[in-house]
């Protein structure tokens, strides 16, 4: 069957990809609408590029502590119980926000933000753990290009129609809009028929499952080992520069909100068409599409560093979509490495520990960037690490050529 066919046959006849997918969506649209405005209100108040990028790592911080142990909570328990709670909470947790926003206290609002993250820190690694058991595994590769899609269309949609929407409506009537998304995406979840877990019924899964076999595993499988550092290095390189689209946007190209929603909004675009054009092109196999991770990684760096260049707005969204192609694409794809790769039971530990890792640089990355952007300025830091991003995906693509090769002989 083609891929085209595959899209087609997941999208209309699998009910419940399509609850999943559209709680997702959704989930992901309500965490965009918050995002841009917040880094938006925290710039105006501080006028300071690293204060301002804490709003990032008060999002990834909590979830490199509590990441894994959403991993473990998605092995051990209820799948689709886990989600919808988490869901259910971060609605609670919007309310926070906003009641902190209109304090204008920079560190209640910061510190409401964090619980955003504290009380969804299970939902990606349970929701990614998920996936394969609702989707035939000839149809996963597809399933997991339309499932980071989601990411990629909301980072779009949501960061552009929030930061439109900051211009046109006020802050109670948008949070209140996000905390809607969050109790809508629950029932979604709940409304779910089919098993997000292999073997839930088995009585001696309970018993055998600790948050250390994942660990083990990890270390023991190298395959696994590089698809659980490659989010985590690259993030090193690219998710610090994220927080300062708002400098760019207010100090460069002096579009405010608007131009900070445009920016977000094409890396979301970039997010989404990169996987289905990797996948189309050289999915032919497991082997070949997990191969292309470190090419994609470079094809980021390549882009991203002509951004400091850019004279327009306009010409550096170009540059983001077609930067985030990459960098999009070897986040599904290691992710489906993953999914496939790991057995059901330790697939929620893995994924766990995966993003434990990747908020674990992704802070670290935002503060050093955040740092050195007040000290040398924000184009600095936009011809700098793209660079380092670079490299990064060249020694990882010659470090595991070997690896992919044998996956497709032993398969």
């Amino acid at each position: 069957m083609k891929n085209l066919d595959k899209y087609i046959h997941i999208i209309t006849k699998n009910r419940d990809f399509q609850k999943l997918f559209a709680a997702r969506l959704i989930t992901l649209g309500g965490d965009w609408l918050l995002t841009v405005p917040l880094l938006g209100i925290i710039y105006e108040l501080t006028e300071n590029p690293l204060i301002t990028s804490l709003v990032l790592v008060v999002q990834s911080a909590p979830l490199f502590f509590l990441g894994s142990f959403g991993g473990y909570l998605a092995d051990k328990y209820d799948r689709k119980k886990i989600i919808a709670i988490s869901e259910f909470l971060c609605g609670i947790v919007v309310l926070l926000i906003l009641y902190a926003v209109n304090t204008e206290n920079v560190v209640f609002i910061l510190f409401s933000f964090g619980m955003l993250s504290v009380v969804s820190s299970a939902y990606m690694p349970t929701s990614d753990a998920a996936l394969p058991n609702v989707v035939d595994k000839e149809y996963l590769a597809e399933a997991n290009v339309i499932f980071f899609s989601s990411w990629g269309i909301m980072a779009g949609l949501g960061a552009g129609i929030g930061g439109y929407l900051t211009t046109v409506i006020s802050r109670e009537m948008l949070f209140t809009v996000d905390f809607l998304t969050f109790v809508i995406s629950a029932f979604i979840v709940f409304s779910i028929k089919k098993d997000l877990s292999e073997n839930k019924s088995t009585a001696s899964n309970e018993e055998t499952i600790n948050f250390v076999d994942g660990i083990k595993y990890v270390l023991s499988k190298k395959e696994i080992l590089s698809l659980v550092i490659t989010k985590a290095t690259f993030s090193i390189s690219a998710s610090g520069l994220l927080s300062l689209f708002t400098v760019l946007s207010y100090e460069i190209y002096k579009t405010g909100d608007f131009g900070t929603g445009l920016m977000f909004g094409a890396r979301g675009i970039g997010a989404l068409i990169g996987p289905i054009v990797i996948r189309y092109f050289f999915g032919s196999t497991d082997g070949k599409l997990l191969n292309t991770i470190g090419i994609t990684i470079m094809a980021w760096g390549l882009f991203y560093f002509f951004i400091p260049f850019s004279t327009s707005v306009y010409i550096t969204v170009f540059l983001l979509i077609l930067g985030h192609s990459g960098g999009g694409s070897q986040w599904a794809f290691s992710t489906y490495g993953l999914q496939v790769i790991t057995p059901d039971k330790l697939r929620g530990r893995i994924a766990g520990i995966d993003y434990s890792l990747y908020f674990f640089m992704n802070t670290i990355s935002t503060l050093l960037i955040g740092y050195l952007a007040t000290l040398y300025g924000v184009l600095f830091v936009f011809k700098l690490f793209p660079v380092i991003g670079f490299i990064f995906g060249f020694l990882w693509y010659l470090t595991t050529r070997k690896i992919w090769k044998n996956l497709d002989l032993n398969n």
